[in-house]
């Protein structure tokens, strides 16, 4: 959740689903647009997470103490474990990611299994297989998009709200970013249909606003587009830490003045 969805390269793109980053193997008919930091700012990141880092260790000692005796709270409990080993994930540094990641999938498995009808279980599932996807690779991100349409689907089914409209969020950061078919599952007019769900549901959520933003730019609606981006920066809320709404306005800038380049060069 650290950068915008997208920046597509030519050969090859990295793609940030609203707390989930996807590498993507694109066709070289993609348009790049230059990388931020591969979508990771490692920098910022360093510079913040240490403390949330801990906090964050201290909770899953606790959550996973808990766990054999929340016999009445385990879904909760669960849910807890998937979410904080997913947030471990997207802030710890490189190597120790996927293995964040597998033990946060392995807890959101168990919830699906013994809780299919809620919402938790799906949408950790999705973001920690998401993460794994980005740390595997391009080929497996391109096989994994397709099951997390599903899960994402399924998730926002039963609860859109869940996570400042998250589902939806990832789904718009998918269809937005991965190429169209019939190499992959891209569709701009999908990415905006969910973004604008999400904005409606959760217009505090920075990166909500920041998602819709680069899918209007994609699809050459710079009005709008500039429109979405000015509300991150009236935007409060984060899904995983509070330094990543000025991490969303940061590259809200950016793409501000990306915009600002191309109306100076049409002119």
């Amino acid at each position: 959740m650290f950068g915008v969805p997208g920046l597509k390269k030519r050969f090859c793109g990295s793609v940030r689903l609203g707390g989930v980053f996807i590498l993507l193997a694109a066709a070289a008919t993609l348009f790049p647009h230059e990388s931020f930091a591969q979508l990771r700012d490692e920098e910022y990141i360093r510079r913040h997470a240490q403390p949330y880092i801990s906090r964050f260790l201290k909770e899953l000692k606790a959550y996973e103490r808990d766990l054999p005796k929340a016999k009445s709270g385990r879904r909760a409990a669960l849910t807890r474990l998937s979410r904080v080993c997913f947030n471990l994930g997207e802030l710890t540094e490189h190597r120790h990611r996927l293995a964040w990641y597998e033990k946060g999938k392995s807890f959101a498995e168990i919830l699906v299994k013994e809780e299919p009808g809620r919402v938790e279980g799906h949408y950790w599932l999705g973001t920690n297989l998401g993460g794994m996807a980005e740390v595997g690779g391009a080929g497996l991100a391109l096989q994994t998009l397709p099951e997390l349409v599903k899960i994402f689907a399924k998730a926002a089914s039963i609860d859109p709200v869940y996570d400042q409209a998250g589902a939806h969020r990832s789904l718009g950061g998918i269809f937005g970013q991965a190429p169209a078919w019939p190499i992959s599952v891209g569709d701009l007019n999908k990415s905006l249909h969910h973004l604008a769900l999400a904005v409606q549901i959760a217009p505090e959520n920075s990166t909500n606003h920041l998602f819709l933003g680069y899918t209007l730019m994609q699809m050459g609606r710079s009005a709008e587009a500039r429109a979405a981006l000015q509300r991150v920066f009236e935007a409060t809320a984060h899904s995983v830490w509070p330094p990543g709404v000025e991490h969303d306005r940061r590259e809200a800038r950016r793409l501000l003045k990306e915009l600002d380049a191309a109306d100076n060069g049409k002119s």
